[in-house]
Order: C-alpha cells, then structure tokens, then sequence
C-alpha cells in the first residue's frame, strides 16, 4: 500500500495497516538473523588433507588392532579393508595395482580378488588397464563409492579436525541436524568428491 493510500485511510485501519507491516519486518529480521545464526554455526568445508588424516587414523587403528590380537584375519572385514586402501589412494592421487589390493585386503589372493569383483558387481570400484603396459590393472574407487566413503567419515573428519583446531567439540557436531545443516552437509560432501578428484594432496 502506498504512502498516499495509507493517509487516506480512517486512522484505527491505518493503525492496523501500520502494526502489521511493522511486524511482517520484525518477521522478516528474525528469519533473517536465523539464518545468519545457523550459516555461522556450520562447519568450514575440511581439506583434502583433513579427509587423508581421518581416514589414516581410521586405517592404522585397524592395522594396530591386528598387531595386538596377532591376527589379521580376526575381524574378517576384507571389503572395507579394500575400500579404506583406495579411499587413500584417491586423497593421496596414486593408482593401485590389483595385486597391491590383494594384499592391502589381509586375506589369500583368492579370496581377495572375489571380494573385488563383488565390489564391482555393486558399483563400488571399476578395474582398467594401464595405457602403456596391458600386464597392469588398477582398481578405482567409482563417484558413487567416493561419496559413500565421504558420507562414513563426514563426522570423524569435522571431529578430528576441530578437536586439533580448538574450534568444536564433539557434542555441537552431535546435535540435531536442521534442514539448513542437511543442505549444507550435502553440499559439503558434493563439494569434496569434486576437490578430492581435483586437488588430491601429494
């Protein structure tokens, strides 16, 4: 409504006009620092090196847990073994040899390369052969494998990250998540598939 209009209205009508416009801004500042709120409390994306970190630290408590119970096939976990050794590969951007997969997943050849080929039934790794020697096959981790793995270490990563930072705590990571930090946390994990496939550390 117009300036003009509103002066020709009786003075209890343009009273009302008033309170309701007056509270339509107070609406509209409240949503607005709201957002700001919850923009201020998500978490800054973690490098790609934040990522490698997370994920050894996952690595090498599995290789400890061996070395004390003094046997590698205890846990019989082959498959997350083999996608732990490529999630590294990836951050690390080196390619791994079948053969080196084989023995990264601590079980016989054999058994190794079954476990392979059920990861790529589902859509999890692809193999491909080197350009210049045929003899050489590499295993990959797919998109879709990347961003599952992503997704496992999302709160492990934010964790070890803060905690080394002195930015968080556990208990804010743990709250209740709000649209805005399902949104956000899905554009985080979008956001480092792409910079894990770009901008790997050395």
């Amino acid at each position: 409504m117009t300036k003009v209009a509103k002066q020709d209205l009786p003075p209890t009508k343009r009273i009302k006009v008033l309170a309701d416009e007056l509270n339509e801004l107070i609406s509209q500042i409240e949503t607005s620092q709201l957002a700001t709120d919850d923009a201020e409390d998500l978490p800054e994306p973690p490098t790609v090196q934040d990522w490698l970190e997370a994920v050894l630290d996952a690595y090498n408590m599995r290789r400890q847990r061996e070395k004390i119970f003094e046997d590698c096939q205890l846990f019989g976990e082959p498959t997350w073994d083999i996608l732990l050794d490529l999630f590294i590969a990836e951050l690390k951007n080196t390619r791994m040899q079948t053969t080196s997969v084989c023995i990264g997943a601590q079980v016989p050849q054999t058994t190794a390369l079954r476990w392979i080929a059920l990861l790529e039934r589902e859509g999890l790794v692809h193999r491909y052969k080197d350009r210049n020697d045929s003899r050489r096959v590499y295993i990959q981790l797919t998109e879709r494998a990347l961003r599952k793995m992503v997704d496992v270490f999302y709160e492990r990563c934010l964790i070890m990250r803060n905690r080394t930072r002195n930015k968080g705590s556990r208990n804010r990571l743990s709250s209740p998540d709000t649209s805005a930090r399902n949104e956000a946390r899905n554009t985080l994990l979008n956001e480092t598939v792409a910079r894990i496939r770009s901008e790997k550390v050395a």
